[in-house]
């Protein structure tokens, strides 16, 4: 279980005539769409369920989403994303991507997520969580031979 892979998260999907603008390039709305479901994917990897959160009270909400877009993405292509997560505290997720099409870098976004409860107010993440988080860390000092 791992929730920082020294390569990051790679997800994959094709994209579909339906998530395109009338010039065949996928719309700019629709990354947004996409890094969401690779970072849903990268954490449900890492063991977190975003269903089991919500359904014990426990939400992350988007605070902050940036997206640099270096060249288009069109109709059919297949998206490789990389999601990494770069901080990981008690209230909150900051996860890097970087989008490709053919070995190509596409786009390069950034996102900050709040732990937050039912009642929207931010809120210490749940000990379980945290222990996932704890528990995938790669191990640093001599006995890890760095």
């Amino acid at each position: 279980m791992s929730c920082e892979p020294s390569d990051g998260h790679v997800h994959r999907m094709r994209v579909r005539y339906a998530e395109c603008d009338p010039m065949g390039y996928l719309h700019h709305a629709r990354y947004f769409e996409f890094l969401e479901e690779a970072r849903t994917e990268a954490l449900r990897v890492a063991g977190i369920s975003y269903r089991e959160l919500e359904a014990s009270g426990v939400f992350f909400v988007v605070v902050k989403l940036v997206c640099r877009y270096h060249r288009p993405i069109r109709y059919d292509d297949v998206v490789t994303i990389r999601t990494n997560i770069v901080r990981f505290t008690r209230t909150r997720i900051d996860h890097a991507y970087e989008l490709a099409v053919d070995g190509r870098r596409t786009t390069e976004a950034e996102s900050t997520l709040a732990c937050v409860g039912r009642d929207g107010r931010p809120m210490v993440m749940p000990d379980r969580i945290w222990c996932i988080r704890q528990e995938s860390r790669p191990r640093r000092g001599i006995a890890a031979g760095s």
